[in-house]
Protein backbone atom coordinates (compact mmCIF):
# COMPACT_ATOMS: atom_id res chain seq x y z
CA UNK A 1 0.00 0.00 0.00
CA UNK A 2 1.67 3.70 -0.42
CA UNK A 3 1.43 5.92 2.24
CA UNK A 4 -1.72 5.68 4.76
CA UNK A 5 -1.82 9.31 4.59
CA UNK A 6 -2.26 9.52 0.80
CA UNK A 7 -5.05 6.65 1.22
CA UNK A 8 -6.53 8.50 3.97
CA UNK A 9 -7.14 11.57 1.82
CA UNK A 10 -8.25 9.36 -1.13
CA UNK A 11 -10.70 8.22 1.78
CA UNK A 12 -12.07 11.48 2.49
CA UNK A 13 -12.19 12.45 -1.27
CA UNK A 14 -14.59 9.70 -1.55
CA UNK A 15 -16.68 9.78 1.13
CA UNK A 16 -17.28 14.03 -0.61
CA UNK A 17 -17.77 12.06 -3.46
CA UNK A 18 -20.75 10.08 -1.46
CA UNK A 19 -18.83 7.03 -2.58
CA UNK A 20 -19.45 5.64 1.06
CA UNK A 21 -18.61 1.75 0.09
CA UNK A 22 -15.48 2.01 -1.71
CA UNK A 23 -14.41 4.87 1.22
CA UNK A 24 -15.33 2.56 4.12
CA UNK A 25 -13.01 -0.10 1.97
CA UNK A 26 -10.43 2.72 1.82
CA UNK A 27 -10.27 4.02 5.42
CA UNK A 28 -10.39 0.24 6.54
CA UNK A 29 -7.25 -0.58 4.53
CA UNK A 30 -5.39 2.23 5.97
CA UNK A 31 -6.15 0.44 9.11
CA UNK A 32 -4.84 -2.51 8.69
CA UNK A 33 -1.42 -0.95 6.87
CA UNK A 34 -1.35 1.93 10.25
CA UNK A 35 -3.47 0.66 13.19
CA UNK A 36 -2.72 3.69 15.16
CA UNK A 37 -4.41 6.07 12.49
CA UNK A 38 -7.09 7.40 14.71
CA UNK A 39 -8.93 9.34 12.03
CA UNK A 40 -9.08 6.83 9.61
CA UNK A 41 -10.72 4.16 12.64
CA UNK A 42 -13.28 7.62 13.21
CA UNK A 43 -14.23 7.24 9.72
CA UNK A 44 -14.67 3.89 9.79
CA UNK A 45 -17.07 4.34 12.40
CA UNK A 46 -19.19 6.83 10.74
CA UNK A 47 -19.16 5.26 7.40
CA UNK A 48 -20.85 2.17 9.58
CA UNK A 49 -22.57 4.00 11.96
CA UNK A 50 -24.44 5.55 8.73
CA UNK A 51 -24.65 2.07 7.56
CA UNK A 52 -26.36 0.63 10.83
CA UNK A 53 -23.97 -1.43 11.22
CA UNK A 54 -23.49 -0.67 15.44
CA UNK A 55 -21.23 -2.88 16.75
CA UNK A 56 -19.25 -2.55 14.28
CA UNK A 57 -19.59 1.12 14.58
CA UNK A 58 -18.75 1.09 18.20
CA UNK A 59 -15.61 -1.16 17.78
CA UNK A 60 -13.80 1.23 15.54
CA UNK A 61 -14.36 4.05 18.00
CA UNK A 62 -13.00 2.17 20.50
CA UNK A 63 -10.19 1.57 18.28
CA UNK A 64 -9.63 5.30 18.14
CA UNK A 65 -10.30 5.75 21.73
CA UNK A 66 -7.13 3.01 21.94
CA UNK A 67 -4.64 5.38 19.68
CA UNK A 68 -6.19 8.57 21.87
CA UNK A 69 -7.66 7.58 25.62
CA UNK A 70 -7.66 11.62 26.20
CA UNK A 71 -9.58 12.27 22.66
CA UNK A 72 -13.33 13.75 23.97
CA UNK A 73 -14.73 13.40 20.15
CA UNK A 74 -13.93 9.57 20.78
CA UNK A 75 -15.50 9.20 23.75
CA UNK A 76 -18.99 11.37 22.79
CA UNK A 77 -18.83 9.06 18.92
CA UNK A 78 -18.97 5.66 21.90
CA UNK A 79 -21.64 7.05 23.80
CA UNK A 80 -23.36 8.40 20.79
CA UNK A 81 -23.60 5.08 19.14
CA UNK A 82 -24.62 3.85 22.81
CA UNK A 83 -27.35 5.27 22.65
CA UNK A 84 -28.41 4.89 19.07
CA UNK A 85 -28.28 1.16 20.49
CA UNK A 86 -30.48 2.14 22.83
CA UNK A 87 -27.79 1.27 25.84
CA UNK A 88 -28.51 5.00 27.60
CA UNK A 89 -27.23 3.34 30.77
CA UNK A 90 -23.76 2.73 29.36
CA UNK A 91 -23.80 5.53 27.41
CA UNK A 92 -23.83 8.44 30.77
CA UNK A 93 -20.43 7.33 32.17
CA UNK A 94 -18.86 7.32 28.21
CA UNK A 95 -20.50 11.24 27.49
CA UNK A 96 -19.31 12.15 31.25
CA UNK A 97 -16.11 10.75 30.29
CA UNK A 98 -16.09 13.44 27.15
CA UNK A 99 -16.90 15.92 29.57
CA UNK A 100 -14.69 15.51 31.47
CA UNK A 101 -11.54 15.88 29.46
CA UNK A 102 -13.70 18.78 27.55
CA UNK A 103 -16.33 20.49 29.16
CA UNK A 104 -16.97 22.61 26.24
CA UNK A 105 -18.34 19.90 23.77
CA UNK A 106 -22.19 20.73 23.60
CA UNK A 107 -22.95 17.98 21.84
CA UNK A 108 -21.79 15.89 25.27
CA UNK A 109 -23.89 17.78 27.05
CA UNK A 110 -27.17 17.26 24.98
CA UNK A 111 -26.18 12.81 24.76
CA UNK A 112 -25.84 12.80 28.34
CA UNK A 113 -29.36 14.75 28.91
CA UNK A 114 -30.92 12.84 26.45
CA UNK A 115 -29.74 9.46 28.27
CA UNK A 116 -30.30 10.75 31.40
CA UNK A 117 -34.19 12.09 30.71
CA UNK A 118 -34.35 8.36 29.33
CA UNK A 119 -33.35 6.81 32.19
CA UNK A 120 -36.22 8.86 34.30
CA UNK A 121 -32.91 10.69 35.74
CA UNK A 122 -34.64 14.49 35.10
CA UNK A 123 -33.04 16.89 37.31
CA UNK A 124 -29.91 15.77 36.14
CA UNK A 125 -31.33 15.37 32.34
CA UNK A 126 -32.02 19.33 33.35
CA UNK A 127 -28.16 20.36 33.90
CA UNK A 128 -26.75 18.64 30.52
CA UNK A 129 -29.86 20.50 28.69
CA UNK A 130 -29.37 23.48 30.29
CA UNK A 131 -25.50 23.16 29.93
CA UNK A 132 -25.71 22.58 26.18
CA UNK A 133 -28.17 25.69 25.51
CA UNK A 134 -25.89 27.97 27.63
CA UNK A 135 -22.25 26.61 25.15
CA UNK A 136 -24.85 26.79 22.34
CA UNK A 137 -27.86 29.76 22.90
CA UNK A 138 -28.75 29.38 19.35
CA UNK A 139 -29.61 25.82 18.77
CA UNK A 140 -33.05 25.49 20.47
CA UNK A 141 -32.84 21.66 20.98
CA UNK A 142 -31.32 21.75 23.97
CA UNK A 143 -34.05 24.43 24.86
CA UNK A 144 -36.98 22.22 23.47
CA UNK A 145 -35.35 18.86 25.72
CA UNK A 146 -35.39 20.91 28.86
CA UNK A 147 -38.83 22.49 28.55
CA UNK A 148 -39.72 18.85 28.27
CA UNK A 149 -38.21 18.00 31.38
CA UNK A 150 -39.68 21.21 33.00
CA UNK A 151 -43.08 19.83 31.91
CA UNK A 152 -42.27 16.18 32.89
CA UNK A 153 -41.40 17.69 36.63
CA UNK A 154 -44.41 20.10 36.47
CA UNK A 155 -42.35 22.72 36.91
CA UNK A 156 -44.13 25.27 35.18
CA UNK A 157 -42.63 28.51 35.77
CA UNK A 158 -39.28 27.31 34.30
CA UNK A 159 -41.30 25.66 31.82
CA UNK A 160 -42.62 29.08 30.61
CA UNK A 161 -39.05 30.49 31.09
CA UNK A 162 -37.50 28.39 28.97
CA UNK A 163 -39.91 28.45 26.17
CA UNK A 164 -39.38 32.38 26.48
CA UNK A 165 -35.53 32.30 26.09
CA UNK A 166 -36.26 30.28 23.04
CA UNK A 167 -38.28 32.73 21.84
CA UNK A 168 -36.14 35.69 22.43
CA UNK A 169 -32.56 33.20 20.56
CA UNK A 170 -34.92 33.16 17.91
CA UNK A 171 -36.06 36.57 17.64
CA UNK A 172 -39.45 36.08 18.08
CA UNK A 173 -41.83 38.48 19.98
CA UNK A 174 -42.29 37.93 23.73
CA UNK A 175 -45.84 36.31 24.76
Amino acid sequence: MALPSLWFRYGQFLTLLKRRAQALEVFRAVTREDPRHRQAWSYVGFLLAEREELQGALDAFEHALAVNPADPASHFNVAFILQRAGRHEAAVPRFERALEIDARVDRAWYGLGLSLAHLGRLEEAATGFQEAARLQPFNPFAGYQLAGVWHRLGRRDELRGEYERIRMELGLQPK
